[in-house]
């Protein structure tokens, strides 16, 4: 008995240290765990970064073109990203466009943009010698009276900018304003600015301090080809007219009247008709 006793407790021994040592290396992998997540989380970044420093590389490459690569330039790295804030853009005022002073803000709104830049899918650009057919409408953002009047096309032929077209149209408004051309928005009749008014009375000015509340819209539409000078046919009729001018009979001097007192000729000298002189 006392042998099985003895081989019971060895095996129970044996059992108890097995035991610990599980315990042992479990708790030691519980605790490698985290470190584990971390390293793999790092590889798992520099693979992605490294994945994204390739992709730079080559659209860099692809805007460089495959001449970069044949000259023996260096690899073209990716610049970091920048952000780019808001450009000034230059406008004229209304009571600005005769001095010629303007001022430069930056560009709050997109659709307010006079610079020809199409920063909203718009055409604004007026810098050709086409005929170009130009939708547009005057906007007043003075706050709590902002009014948008009906909207007007017009031919534009010349070449200009956004700016010179700004001062042009606001010019025009202000002149059909103070000739009682533009009618009396309801949102202005409501609030009796610039003064008491009726519906359906037209404008006869706006305050002078207001006018730079005056901006313009445009956008536009489409373009056509000029038509040529006539120059061929302008030449063909002033050598049509020079030879009609020549082909007409000159009048002759006209004659000088007779003097006063002078005996009028009653025939020819007496050497005309062959007679011969007397002699003395």
């Amino acid at each position: 008995m006392t042998q099985r006793g003895a081989l019971i407790n060895e095996i129970r021994g044996m059992n108890d240290d097995q035991g610990s040592a599980n315990v042992v290396r479990v708790l030691g992998q519980l605790l490698m765990l985290p470190f584990a997540a971390f390293i793999y989380g790092m590889e798992m970044v520099i693979k992605t970064m490294q994945g994204i420093q390739q992709l730079s590389n080559q659209s860099m490459e692809v805007m460089a073109g495959p001449q970069a690569q044949f000259k023996g330039l260096p690899e073209v790295r990716a610049a970091p990203a920048v952000s780019r804030e808001p450009e000034p853009v230059t406008y004229i005022h209304s009571n600005d466009a005769v001095s010629g002073k303007t001022e430069t803000t930056q560009k709050e709104e997109k659709l307010l943009s006079t610079d020809g830049t199409s920063t909203n899918g718009l055409d604004k650009d007026l810098h050709d010698d086409m005929l170009k057919l130009v939708r547009y409408k005057i906007l007043f953002v003075r706050r709590e009276y902002e009014v948008a009047f009906p909207e007007k096309e017009d031919l534009v032929p010349d070449n200009m900018d956004g700016a010179a077209f700004t001062a042009w149209k606001i010019a025009e408004f202000i002149q059909d304003v103070e000739n009682s051309h533009v009618r009396a928005p309801q949102k202005w009749i409501d609030k009796k600015y610039p003064k008491p008014l009726n519906p359906g009375d037209y404008l006869d000015g706006i305050p002078h301090e207001d006018k730079k509340y005056l901006r313009v819209y445009y956008e536009v539409l489409e373009r056509y080809p000029r038509e040529k000078f006539k120059y061929e046919e302008q030449q063909i009729k002033v050598l049509e007219d020079i030879r009609d001018s020549l082909q007409k009979p000159s009048p002759g001097p006209p004659s000088p009247p007779p003097a006063a007192g002078a005996p009028a000729a009653s025939g020819p000298p007496a050497e005309a008709t062959g007679g011969k002189k007397a002699k003395g």
